[in-house]
């Protein structure tokens, strides 16, 4: 009978401790559900049903896509009525590339990403509209905008879609994204501790690069339309620009003797001073042209050499004593004058005329185009090339060839 009391009593023993801990475990995880079911976690960011407070939204280092097609952007701004259908896409790419910046910086898992492009859709129709309508109106009332000098005005348009785009940005971007935060467990109007907003990150990182690079496209596309206009007009209204004007006086003095059996008989005395007046130019219309080199950053003028435009030259008798013998013909006088001419024009050859005037017709040619030409960007340069410098070049590549 002691032997049986004795074994019965450890089991009681062990019933019983295994009984307290049982209990202990059920009041544990009994207050841990409770706690559980008062509270959810979305991705990280822990919501009390009870308070209501959600964590700020922490923004992540991302960069932005500047790729794109310039040219068709500009072909499609320029008219956009005309291509209503290309217009609406490109709000499209435009707003849709914006939101997907500001989503990578926000960090978004990749559902909420795919629900930032469904949530657009549903605003794009209204959205289109509304940009069509405020680009067309603002072309309308801008016509201060346009200048004589472009053709296309590429950069005037781009100029009115970034104030188009700009006003609209900021409510798309809320609009989004307080829903698609909401959804997602995030406070979207609590700021973080570096202060940036959805709103802010939309325009600085991806609104206004895209539209500087955009403009600076859009002027070198004016540029290349210009150019053409500037060619024609100055073909058909400068097609001789005089630069520099030479004014110089001379004589000569000629004594001829008429002279019968070998003795002077009869004497003649000829002195003939003269102005001369002589224009040294470019006539534009024999190699005048301005091309664009992109890769270079070059904007090339190509002229044709200098040369003497015009040459007037004034003769007056100063002396004239004529023998009683003449021997003084019409043909002299003509070459006396014509020897002056000449002599006029050596010295304008043997000087540096022609290198001043390469100087002048630069510094016109510069305040003309420098004002267009800085627009596309300080790293590109006018320079300037004649037309012996291009008989050079043809014949350095013609010897390259014959060499290959």
């Amino acid at each position: 009978m002691a032997k049986k009391v004795n074994g019965i009593g450890p089991i009681i023993l062990v019933l019983t401790v295994l009984s307290l801990g049982g209990m202990i475990l059920y009041k544990t995880f009994k207050g841990a559900g409770k706690g559980l079911r008062n509270s959810r976690t979305t991705r990280g960011v822990t919501i009390d049903k009870k308070t209501g407070e959600k964590k700020p939204m922490t923004f992540i280092p991302a960069d932005f896509d500047l790729n794109m097609n310039e040219d068709q952007i500009i072909t499609i701004l320029k008219n956009p009525e005309k291509h209503p259908r290309e217009f609406s896409q490109l709000i499209k790419n435009i707003n849709i590339k914006v939101l997907k910046h500001v989503a990578n910086r926000m960090d978004l898992p990749k559902d909420l990403k795919k629900e930032v492009e469904k949530e657009y859709d549903v605003h794009h129709n209204y959205l289109k509209k509304l940009y069509l309508r405020d680009f067309a109106s603002l072309q309308d009332t801008s016509s201060n905008l346009y200048k004589i000098w472009y053709q296309d005005q590429a950069s005037s348009s781009v100029k009115l879609f970034n104030e188009v785009a700009s006003k609209y940005t900021c409510y798309l971007v809320d609009l989004i994204f307080s829903t698609v935060a909401k959804r997602g467990g995030y406070d979207f109007l609590k700021k973080n501790k570096n202060m940036e907003t959805p709103c802010g990150i939309a325009l600085e990182e991806a609104m206004y690069p895209m539209m500087d690079r955009l403009e600076r496209r859009a002027v070198i596309d004016d540029f290349s339309a210009s150019k053409g206009l500037l060619e024609e007009k100055v073909e058909e209204t400068i097609a001789e620009l005089a630069v520099m004007e030479v004014r110089d006086k001379k004589a000569i003095d000629k004594k001829l003797t008429t002279k019968f059996f070998g003795f002077g008989v009869s004497s003649t005395d000829v002195q003939i001073s003269a102005i001369s007046v002589l224009k040294v130019g470019f006539k534009l219309d024999r190699a005048f042209s301005v091309a664009l080199n992109t890769k270079r950053k070059e904007v090339v003028v190509t002229l044709p050499n200098p040369e003497i435009l015009s040459h007037e030259v004034y003769p007056r008798f100063d002396k004239l004593d004529i023998g009683w013998m003449k021997n003084l013909k019409k043909e002299d006088f003509n070459d006396y004058i014509n020897d002056l001419r000449e002599a006029f024009r050596q010295d304008a050859y043997n000087s540096k005329i022609f290198d001043k005037s390469k100087g002048q017709v630069e510094n016109l040619l510069r305040m003309i185009l420098e004002p267009v030409v800085a627009g596309m960007g300080n790293k590109y340069k006018i320079r300037f090339r004649y037309q012996k410098n291009l008989d050079d070049d043809l014949k350095r590549m013609k010897d390259k060839r014959r060499k290959s």
